[in-house]
């Protein structure tokens, strides 16, 4: 009886031709997970934004949108020294402006997003984006309008509000 197999040869031509084609696939899988962790961020502070003007104009109530360094604490709250990326409140923000009190309602919590995401804004929004009751914006500074920069691996997303508070998506060649 004759016995088959794998020659070694054959074996080694499996596996540089596997190999050959796993060095071509992964820059462009790199690619694809970098666009992707941006499209999801960019997503994630667009939906934040929307639910904030939203929420504001059904509660006719101020909402604000806060950066965090302590997200997913038992009591996150808003933090100006915290980075964007580090992670946000969106919250009913009936006391003081850009401070989550005793009497506010905390509506969506968002976690660090800092695996290579970085996300800046103008002197405006530089500590929290707030909603009025008509659907209005005011930052920080007490203006309407600013713009959220996203970067991940020299690729970036605006986020830009404008002064009636609708954000909308621009696509900047790089960071």
């Amino acid at each position: 009886m004759k016995q088959r197999g794998v020659t070694l040869m054959e074996l080694l031509v499996v596996l540089a031709i596997a190999a050959i084609l796993v060095a071509i696939a992964i820059p462009g899988y790199a690619f694809l997970v970098s666009s992707g962790r941006l499209t999801a961020t960019t997503n994630d502070m667009l939906l934040a934004l929307h639910l904030a003007r939203s929420e504001a104009i059904k509660r006719g109530m101020r909402v604000t949108v806060c950066k965090s360094g302590n997200p997913s604490a038992a009591f996150p709250a808003c933090d100006p020294a915290a980075d964007w990326h580090q992670g946000w409140l969106v919250f009913v923000d009936g006391g003081v402006r850009g401070q989550i009190d005793g009497g506010d309602t905390i509506l969506q919590i968002q976690g660090d997003l800092s695996n290579g995401v970085s996300i800046t804004t103008g002197a405006n929004y530089r500590r929290y984006v707030s909603y009025m009751p008509m659907g209005t914006s005011q930052g920080s500074s007490g203006l309407r309008n600013d713009t959220f920069e996203i970067c991940v691996s020299g690729k970036r997303r605006d986020i830009v509000v404008s002064p009636t508070g609708r954000p909308r998506v621009e696509d900047p060649k790089a960071c």
